[in-house]
């Protein structure tokens, strides 16, 4: 009886520690600025990036730079060794608070206030926090596309 009740308790103590230890489900299609887009994560290696995603659609050199674009279907993933910005262009990604594509651009103001910059170009105006972008088609007043990264560079010039 002794060993069946020690068994017992192995068993489930191992059951409680695996779930504590499970990794979170990336592949939600959420947008965590600063963290990831579904699950691409910043940081994460070129392996990794096409262990999740496959091979991408296209891939375009960033001049002056050593980094790639990767594109894939809704996103382009920007990357030298390590991812370092990924952009959404599909509504299927959102952010906690329900910003996507198509959202108005009142709303995503409304839920992340005063941004860092905005910052106008042609027909569109991009409105910076720091580790998540908006970018907003002129005439229609709605997102078209999300950008996350670190320290996002649209109020360096």
């Amino acid at each position: 009886m002794t060993v069946v009740r020690a068994t017992f308790a192995t068993l489930s103590i191992l059951a409680f520690g695996a779930c504590a230890s499970a990794p979170p489900n990336l592949n939600d299609d959420m947008i965590i600025p600063g963290e990831r887009v579904g699950n691409v994560e910043l940081g994460m290696s070129l392996a990794e990036l096409f262990a999740v995603k496959g091979a991408p659609r296209k891939t375009i050199p960033i001049a002056g730079t050593e980094a790639t674009s990767y594109n894939y279907d809704g996103l382009t993933v920007g990357a030298d060794d390590k991812v370092y910005w990924i952009i959404a262009r599909d509504a299927r990604y959102r952010t906690p608070a329900g910003v996507a594509l198509g959202s108005e651009q009142i709303f995503a103001r409304g839920v992340y206030g005063t941004p860092r910059c905005v910052v106008t170009r042609g027909d569109i105006t991009v409105y910076d926090y720091n580790d998540v972008y908006f970018e907003v088609d002129n005439e229609t007043g709605k997102v078209s596309q999300i950008g996350i990264q670190k320290n996002t560079q649209t109020c360096n010039g």
